[in-house]
């Protein structure tokens, strides 16, 4: 059933690919934002223009100068609603240096919410990712685009059951780089390869004390993730601009990495698909 699945949605993102790059070679009046000034914003080094906003279905975000734009992710908000807990997050990206055919940038953000289980038991927890990145215009049609993120992760957790208390705090840090190649095809069209790399992930520390009314016990445990590490995905796709909607669609294959999470999905959970699909407007 994956596999019928997987096969199905590469023969998509082929054929509108390839429909759509044979369109947009046709000339066009739309404005598209595959020009000069006009920049992704995603995986790449640049940042909206001041009092430029970006609506979409997995962020949002406002320009607040040429250089700094604030996003929030949106699946985050969902998720959080579904667990009867808001999850609030933001990022501050700020395009420090753009010169020329170099783009660099630096962002930081945090991510925190609660989750409420049956029978008293909460999980709290807080992510604090940065992020360098760089891009380069190697000419009008091609960039190349580099960056690094470290994610830091602290959560608690306490459970009230049968007359004992239980209470936990939870720390891992992990590394993600990528690098993204884009061929721009048509001022609508543009082509783009990604490559997704986890070097780096630390045990799961698990700082625990229960209470069973005398005595107290304190343990530490600690979780091996090196089922994470040197996790990746290659992922090619598309990303189609016309006056102010924009698609971006790609399927790639091996591990899923979750944007607004910034966290990494095994392969084998999702039969080694990793789908990469946004639908925006800019304005």
């Amino acid at each position: 059933m994956f596999r019928r699945i997987r096969t199905t949605l590469l023969l998509v993102a082929l054929v509108v690919g390839v429909t759509s790059a044979g369109m947009g070679f046709y000339p066009s009046s739309a404005s598209a934002y595959h020009t000069y000034k006009e920049r992704l914003l995603d995986t790449t080094a640049y940042s909206l223009h001041r009092r430029r906003a970006r609506l979409g279905l997995m962020k949002l975000s406002y320009g607040i100068i040429d250089q700094l734009q604030v996003t929030t992710y949106t699946m985050p908000w969902l998720l959080g609603a579904i667990f009867q807990d808001v999850a609030p997050n933001l990022e501050l990206k700020s395009t420090f240096y753009d010169r020329k055919r170099l783009a660099l940038s630096a962002s930081f953000g945090f991510l925190t919410g609660t989750i409420e289980q049956p029978g008293g038991t909460k999980v709290r927890y807080f992510f604090t990712p940065v992020a360098l990145a760089s891009s380069v215009r190697i000419n009008s049609d091609v960039s190349t685009h580099f960056g690094v993120r470290y994610v830091a992760i602290d959560g608690d957790a306490d459970s009230q059951a049968e007359g004992t208390a239980i209470e936990g705090a939870v720390v891992v840090d992990f590394l993600q780089l990528w690098a993204m190649a884009e061929w721009r095809l048509s001022r609508v069209v543009a082509f783009t390869f990604t490559v997704r790399w986890v070097p780096y992930v630390s045990d799961l520390v698990l700082n625990a004390t229960v209470d069973a009314g005398n005595p107290t016990l304190s343990a530490q445990i600690q979780g091996d993730l090196s089922d994470l590490r040197n996790a990746f995905a290659v992922i090619p796709g598309f990303v189609f601009s016309w006056d102010r909607a924009n698609i971006r669609l790609g399927v790639g294959y091996s591990d899923f990495f979750l944007d607004g999470f910034f966290l990494v999905v095994p392969g084998d959970v999702i039969s080694n698909i990793s789908p990469e699909f946004d639908v925006f407007v800019r304005f």
